[in-house]
Order: C-alpha cells, then structure tokens, then sequence
C-alpha cells in the first residue's frame, strides 16, 4: 500500500454515501474507514451541533430511524435545510428543539420544527399561494379585532392544514403550547391572549428575523410572541428562506394595527399589510418527534 500513489486510485462513481471510504495512514501502516464514521468523529451528535449545520438534503421519507434518532436525542443525519419528501410535499428542518421547555404546561420531549417548502397545502391539496386577486388567507376584512385567534387563517385555514400534516405525520405530529392574541385595544395593539394547544402554528417576527419589527408591542410582545422569541436557524444560517426563494410573501401572526399583520416579503423585507391582502401566502410551522 505505501507504494500506491493517490492519483493511481480509480474514480469514486459515488454510488452510495455509506460506501464512501477514506484512507487512514499511521507512520507505517494503513487503514481505511467510512467518510460519514470520519465526520460524526468530528461533528457530535446533538441539537447545539446539528442547530448550526445547514445543510438541505432530502433525507426521503419519514422512517423508523429517523424518529429513534430524535427521540434520542442524537439527530444523527439530520442537519438544518434537510427535508422529508412525503405525499408530494416537501418539510425542511427549520430548528431542533426549538421548544423543548416551552408552554406553560406541557414538557416536551426531543423533536424537530419543520416547515413546508415555500408554503403549506390544505388537506385537500391547495397550495396555500396568493395569486393577488382572491386569496383572503388572513381575513376577509382588513380588521385585527379579536387578534389572531379571531382570523380565518387560523379558525379556518390552520385545522385543514393540521388535517393534511396529520396524514402525513400520523402519531409523529405532537401537540405543543403556543400563546394566541384574543384582543386588541382601540389603538390596534394587542392586549389580550392565552396558551392554547396546537399541532400547528404561524410564525412571528422573531423566528424569522430575530427581533420584533412591525408588530405592535404597546400593551407586551407576550401578546404578539408569546414563548416564540428566538429565530429559527434555518432563517440565521439560509438567508434565501427568509424571502422564502422569492416565492411569495407569507403571513406572520404580529398584528400590527388594528387592519393589519406583519409578514414576511419575497424581497427579504419585513412588511405588514392589511388583513385583506390577497398578495400573502401560508407557511406554517409544526412539530415532529
């Protein structure tokens, strides 16, 4: 072996990531072990690691290991950016153990936050895209009253969504504590909310851009926020998802006066419109584990 040189090596048709070896070579001897053994030696398993990585492959259907690998904690082979290919719908790794320790009265375990590739779809197979004519997602009014928990996107929009994660995520898709505004004062500012359960949520300014900006804050973020207070790493580490690969504009859950909420531009533009708006879609978040 000492005297094969690296260029006398045959090319690496790359049939199969877990046939990918490298040499190993120790004063006079040789060795040989798998590329992927090579890189978890240098990369530990983990969500602080793993948070930090992106990456964005498709990791294919949901499967037994995967789920072992969350519910131990380890997240092996799963990184920010990799999706899950399932029933026609493409659901990225956005963060890992985003709200482990969250809610106000429920323990989660280990799981990861997914979200849909550019938009959600209905359980009927509706792309939740605005087409600038008809596409009322948030209300059919530009209103805010009863904050968000009084939108047709959530009444209305957010069960089918669950419905067609539910049929893809079966048992896997957990329950989770979030915080829904119920009021806002006569200046449009929230002023009332409550944790409420879910299996699906909209995101908020934070855990797209890391802070709040157009939202309005007056009474407490807490009404607006609520535990959601730390961006997603797959907005930190891709700046292209925040403008969501200038697909369409999707709504956030801010209410930023009382005829509009906060959203997300295809520009990489924080904005908000009013509630009516047909040029905004739907890009949910859930839990998997």
């Amino acid at each position: 072996m000492t005297d094969v040189r690296i260029q006398d090596f045959g090319e690496n048709s790359r049939p199969n990531a877990n046939d990918e070896f490298m040499m190993i070579f120790n004063d006079n001897s040789e060795g040989k072990t798998r590329l992927r053994d090579a890189f978890y030696g240098m990369v530990p398993d983990g969500e602080s690691t793993h948070n930090n990585v992106f990456r964005g492959w498709n990791l294919g259907a949901l499967n037994s290991t995967h789920i072992a690998n969350i519910q131990n904690g380890t997240f092996r082979d799963m990184f920010i950016g990799d999706y899950f290919s399932i029933n026609g719908s493409n659901y990225v790794i956005a963060g890992i153990n985003y709200k482990r320790g969250h809610g106000d009265n429920i323990s989660l375990g280990n799981h990861l936050l997914l979200m849909p590739d550019r938009l959600s779809k209905l359980d009927d197979g509706t792309v939740l895209r605005p087409n600038g004519k008809d596409t009322r997602f948030m209300n059919d009014t530009d209103t805010t009253a009863g904050g968000f928990a009084n939108t047709k996107l959530y009444k209305t929009y957010m069960p089918s969504i669950q419905r067609k994660l539910e049929a893809d995520f079966g048992s896997h898709l957990l329950n989770f504590r979030q915080v829904v505004s119920t009021h806002v004062d006569a200046d449009g500012a929230p002023d009332q909310g409550e944790w409420r359960d879910a299996k699906v949520g909209i995101p908020d300014e934070p855990m797209v851009y890391g802070t709040t900006l157009n939202g309005n804050n007056k009474n407490n973020a807490w009404y607006n926020v609520g535990d959601d207070t730390m961006q997603l790493p797959l907005f930190r580490l891709n700046p292209e998802e925040s403008n969501n690969h200038r697909d369409a504009a999707f709504w956030l859950r801010d209410i930023h006066s009382a005829s509009g909420f906060a959203s997300a531009g295809t520009v990489g533009d924080a904005y908000w419109g009013g509630a009516s708006l047909t040029w905004y879609g739907v890009r949910a978040y859930f839990l998997i584990g």
